[in-house]
């Protein structure tokens, strides 16, 4: 019997204690839970009942950090999209405003402070709109292919309406699109483009052009000297005075490296002419893309001695 009771009371010893750790360790967990400690939290700044004539050209921050403090429970279940920042702008006028922060303009539970605004202040610089219609400038990067080049750039519309702050409006004398890439390019090209805004605050109606960018090979210039002449056309003997030609001819770079000038391509005719001399023009066969620059002589002497009989 003496040992029954002597395994109930160590029974009871030992349930007691867990039960007073327990206790111990749940309000230890509470305490701790329920400390004030201190969180830095940056909220986004959002504009609201902007002027519709007016424009925020210097906005120097866009957020703020609060120094929160609180019970560790609240503290750590907040974020920035809790404490969103809404300043109002009704009634603001051009030129410069300034807007003090204070904990009323932040939503925050029960139980939480609002230690420390960072910035304390917001200062913003306000500008009437301006509309204008200002020229697209096509705007490039790289370089074509070797012996090739850009011939001409168009966007269309040619024109768009811009539309922001005065002073910035005021400045511009076109308007960039985004970067096309021509680099190594031989063929042209065609495409739609945004237009940028280079940081600034403005829109653009439209805000997308058509773009075409001519790529063409390079021009090459080259000397023929001394090219015989052929005759066509004759019906009895003959004389040509010069038997040579001099031409300076260009076109593009790979049609002009393989050009060989022969009879097919440079010749007198001579056909329906009588008996007597005549001052003649050379005929020239050449590619449609050719040029001709120079020709020394520019005519030439030809005297039909005598008409073939029929």
């Amino acid at each position: 019997m003496k040992e029954m009771w002597q395994q109930i009371a160590s029974t009871a010893g030992s349930n007691l204690g867990i039960g007073v750790l327990s206790f111990v360790i749940a309000v230890g967990l509470w305490i701790a839970g329920h400390r004030d400690v201190e969180r830095a939290i940056e909220v986004p700044i959002e504009f609201r009942n902007m002027p519709a004539d007016l424009m925020v050209i210097d906005n120097r921050v866009d957020y703020v950090v609060l120094r929160l403090s609180g019970p560790r429970t609240l503290i750590s279940t907040l974020d920035a999209g809790d404490l969103r920042l809404f300043l109002d702008l009704h009634g603001s006028k051009s030129g410069s405003s300034s807007f003090p922060l204070g904990p009323s303009l932040f939503s925050i539970p029960r139980g939480v402070t609002i230690a420390r605004i960072t910035p304390p202040v917001i200062h913003l610089k306000f500008d009437p709109v301006m509309k204008r219609m200002l020229p697209v400038a096509v705007r490039l990067s790289g370089k074509p292919s070797p012996g090739y080049k850009i011939e001409e750039t168009l966007a269309q519309p040619e024109s768009v309406s811009v539309r922001g702050p005065a002073e910035e409006v005021r400045r511009l004398t076109a308007v960039e699109t985004f970067p096309i890439d021509v680099d190594e390019s031989r063929n042209s090209i065609k495409r739609k483009v945004g237009l940028s805004t280079d940081g600034k605050s403005l829109t653009f109606t439209p805000d997308r052009v058509a773009v075409a960018v001519t790529v063409v090979e390079e021009e090459f210039t080259r000397d023929f000297n001394g090219v015989e002449i052929s005759v066509r056309g004759a019906s009895g003997e003959f004389a040509v005075t010069p038997k040579t030609v001099h031409l300076q001819l260009t076109g593009p770079r790979k049609t002009m490296e393989n050009l060989e000038l022969g009879a097919d391509h440079v010749y007198l005719d001579l056909k329906g002419l009588p008996p007597g001399e005549h001052s003649v023009a050379l005929s020239l066969s050449l590619p449609n893309e050719i040029e001709v620059l120079e020709q020394k002589p520019a005519r030439f002497k030809v005297k039909i001695i005598k008409s073939q009989s029929r």
